[in-house]
């Protein structure tokens, strides 16, 4: 019965995935025309952030949050078929997490953290296109969370 929950689940997540709007073929694509508002993010993705909470950024992080699917598998302060996130800027480099959110596939094959996490949950990170820019948004949100 419970291999059988999982199955569910991890089919609810694939098709959650999918609804975020891309295909295999066109995440590039869409994630430009997503990408397009975060004109303040593309600055500062390759810099871990500091000081003050960027409120603007944190709000376009939340959108991206509840529109690329991360709703679907997390939640801030409790597990759910992946890991709660609350805390996870302190926890996770920004590095980490910009790499974990951009390409979670390799991650989970090549890092070990990744590989635990995996290993814990049963259902991999599904690679919802995202870029730089709309990862920065996303920790700068996940950030203002952990507060």
């Amino acid at each position: 019965m419970k291999a059988r929950n999982g199955a569910v689940l991890l089919v609810l997540a694939m098709v959650m995935g999918c609804s975020a709007g891309e295909t295999a073929d066109q995440p590039a694509q869409d994630s430009q025309v997503a990408a397009a508002p975060a004109a303040t993010a593309a600055a500062a993705t390759t810099q871990e952030p500091t000081g003050p909470i960027d409120q603007a950024l944190a709000t376009e992080g939340e959108g991206y949050f509840t529109s690329r699917g991360c709703a679907s598998c997390h939640k801030i302060d409790a597990k759910l078929i992946g890991p709660a996130l609350k805390g996870v800027t302190t926890r996770r480099s920004y590095d980490w997490i910009v790499a974990m959110v951009v390409r979670p596939d390799s991650m989970q094959q090549n890092d070990a953290e990744a590989k635990k996490l995996l290993a814990e949950y049963g259902t991999p990170m599904v690679n919802m296109g995202a870029t730089k820019a709309e990862a920065r948004a996303l920790f700068e949100y996940l950030r203002q969370k952990s507060q």
